[in-house]
């Protein structure tokens, strides 16, 4: 299995591409298991967290891929950099929010300033993160976010073993 990116589509769009093995097939949906690489590191895009070495992604299966087959999928850089600014960014411009909110607060009502500010940041934190959980299904709807299956490989001609290393 690989991860890398590759540059090509318009004007230079970057996409990520990643090899699975087809673990389960429901309706017109793969579940691919793709298996931790050293060049993933800690980067936990694809919804792996760092403790695991796999991870089980639904993938429409448009090329109609069968159970064990390994199959490429691909998804567009800036998808993952938008999905990340979402998570990271607007946690961040929350507490920050939160915090300057919380100050003024308690300025007007002769409290403890400090104290006020961080419950004011920590409350804002939370609802964003709250908030982001709420509107995930819209993301998810339009597919930006989601991997496409490209093709279907057959490891064994390209001299691989069966188990992709």
């Amino acid at each position: 299995m690989y991860n890398h990116m590759k540059n090509i589509g318009f004007k230079g769009l970057m996409y990520v591409r990643e090899i699975g093995k087809v673990a389960d097939i429901k309706e017109k949906t793969a579940i691919i298991k793709i298996e931790r690489r050293s060049s993933c590191g800690s980067c936990t895009a694809c919804g792996m967290r760092k403790d695991q070495n796999e991870i089980l992604l639904p993938v429409a299966n448009d090329l109609g891929a069968k159970l064990g087959d390994w199959v490429e999928l691909e998804l567009k850089s800036i998808s993952i950099l938008k999905a990340s600014a979402i998570v990271y960014v607007i946690p961040l411009i929350a507490l920050i929010l939160g915090v300057i909110g919380g100050y003024a607060l308690a300025e007007q009502l002769s409290k403890d300033t400090e104290l006020y500010g961080a419950i004011g940041g920590i409350i804002l934190t939370i609802l964003s993160f709250l908030g982001i959980r709420a509107v995930d299904p819209l993301f998810n709807k339009k597919g930006d976010y989601t991997p496409k299956m490209i093709s279907i490989i057959n490891l064994s001609s390209k001299g691989e073993m069966e188990d992709g290393k």
